[in-house]
């Protein structure tokens, strides 16, 4: 399809503040989409860079969407769904915040985008949602038993959508993303080993990792990631489920020595036990993407890590 589709389309994107909305909302102003950006804060160039580009902030408590859920809703074309109080290594503290802060009030916004026009693209967990059981490749269909509060969100998410659908039509898209790094993503956050390690060793800090480093995850650079998200929710089929990664596994000694490389430099590492959240093998099956819309042609690791690298140089 082409580059066009967004050009005329009213978009409301929840989260837009954070990594990976950040690069969608880049890349969809560019597409010159109409914009309202949702998030309980953002940082001032980005915000004023989006609003010269005619995009309209909107600031607020998710938890509170009720309150104006009806109002952003209103005239969109497609909502995506990025946003999500917690992170995986933390869930588990407040098992109960995951329902009071994301899944009750993802079901006000599908109770205000029923009857609407609205499109809903929700980005899962690839990472989190299918557990720890499984040590190879994870399809779509395969058994999902989340060992953290916060994929057990995600896939509670999953099937609000699916019931909605069911009940009231909704037209949904479900993306279960793997791990995503690059551009914009915190360097001081739990979330995103690739950048926070990348940051740290060119830094000449000390990284932190937990157990031996033969943890496998599925990373997938940033770029790569928003032209997936933006392949499957313009195409017309609907209420579809795709699992989105590289396919391929890294362990985490292998990123290191990916950095070590790239960079020139020695990784300074502090070793702590290793954490019970921590799924041992995460692999996306991602046969499906690719039967409906063909190889993604995604950058490998290594081109991946110098990019990121030659943004973070930039920023220091």
């Amino acid at each position: 399809m082409a580059d066009n589709y967004y050009s005329d389309k009213k978009i409301l994107i929840l989260g837009a503040g954070g990594f990976i909305g950040t690069n969608l909302t880049d890349e969809l102003i560019s597409r010159g989409a109409s914009l309202t950006l949702f998030d309980a804060s953002f940082e001032k160039t980005r915000s004023k860079r989006w609003e010269e580009n005619g995009a309209k902030l909107v600031t607020g408590d998710f938890s509170k969407i009720a309150d104006f859920a009806d109002d952003l809703v209103k005239g969109q074309d497609l909502i995506f769904h990025l946003i999500s109080t917690t992170c995986p290594t933390n869930s588990n503290q407040n098992i109960a915040a995951e329902y009071t802060d994301n899944v009750l009030p993802t079901t006000r916004l599908l109770d205000a985008s029923i009857g609407s026009l609205s499109r809903v693209i929700f980005l899962s967990s690839g990472g989190t949602v299918y557990g720890k059981d499984h040590t190879g490749i994870c399809k779509e269909d395969d058994d999902a038993f989340p060992i953290s509060s916060y994929g057990i969100q995600k896939l509670t998410i999953e099937k609000l959508l699916y019931l909605y659908n069911y009940i009231h039509g909704i037209d949904y898209r479900i993306i279960r993303l793997a791990n995503p790094y690059g551009p914009y993503q915190r360097t001081n956050g739990v979330q995103g080993v690739v950048t926070n390690f990348l940051h740290r060793v060119l830094k000449d800090e000390p990284l932190t990792l937990a157990g031996d480093g033969s943890v496998v995850r599925d990373y997938i650079y940033i770029a790569d990631v928003v032209k997936g998200i933006l392949r499957i929710s313009q195409d017309d089929a609907s209420n579809k489920l795709y699992n989105f990664g590289s396919g391929h596994g890294t362990s985490v000694l292998e990123v290191i020595q990916t950095i070590e490389k790239i960079t020139g430099k020695k990784a300074i590492v502090n070793r702590v036990p290793a954490r019970l959240v921590d799924v041992p093998v995460n692999v996306l099956d991602i046969s499906r993407y690719k039967a409906d819309f063909g190889d993604p042609h995604l950058l490998s690791l290594e081109e991946g890590i110098q990019l990121t690298a030659q943004f973070l140089k930039s920023q220091m």
